[in-house]
C-alpha cells in the first residue's frame, strides 16, 4: 500500500551549485548530504533530492513511500504494469522502478526499519 510521497529526486551536474540554490536561495533545510545525494525539507514536511546517479537528461523522480515493497510491487505486475529491473536494496532501502502507462518513471520505496 502507498502511504505517502517519500520524496522527488532531481539530477544535479553540480551538487555545491544546487545546494546553494536549494538552501540559499530557496530557503530550504538541508537534512542528508552525502557526496551524491543530498536532501531537502519542505515547510510542510516534503523531501526533494538531488543526485548524481541517474543519466544524464533524466526526468525528475517521483519516489512513493510503500510498507511492504515485495507485495506491491507483486501487486502491481498481476495488474500488468511494467517495472525496470527487479527490487534493489542498498540497506537504507529498498526501491523499484515502474512507468505508468504514459511512460513516466515511478519509484516504489521502503525505507528500511531502523531509518523509518
Amino acid at each position: 500500500m502507498i502511504k505517502k510521497i517519500a520524496f522527488i529526486s532531481h539530477r544535479s551536474t553540480d551538487m555545491e551549485a544546487d545546494k546553494r540554490f536549494w538552501t540559499e536561495l530557496l530557503g530550504l533545510k538541508l537534512t542528508t548530504d552525502h557526496a551524491q545525494w543530498a536532501e531537502f525539507e519542505t515547510p510542510d514536511g516534503k523531501t526533494i533530492a538531488i543526485e548524481t546517479h541517474s543519466p544524464e537528461g533524466s526526468p525528475p523522480t517521483l519516489a512513493l513511500e510503500t510498507d511492504d515493497i515485495e507485495a506491491e510491487v507483486a501487486r502491481l505486475k498481476a495488474a500488468g504494469v511494467p517495472f525496470h529491473g527487479e527490487i534493489l536494496d542498498n540497506k537504507v532501502c529498498k526501491m523499484a522502478f515502474a512507468s505508468d502507462p504514459s511512460g513516466n518513471m515511478v519509484m516504489l520505496h521502503e525505507i528500511a526499519p531502523d531509518r523509518a
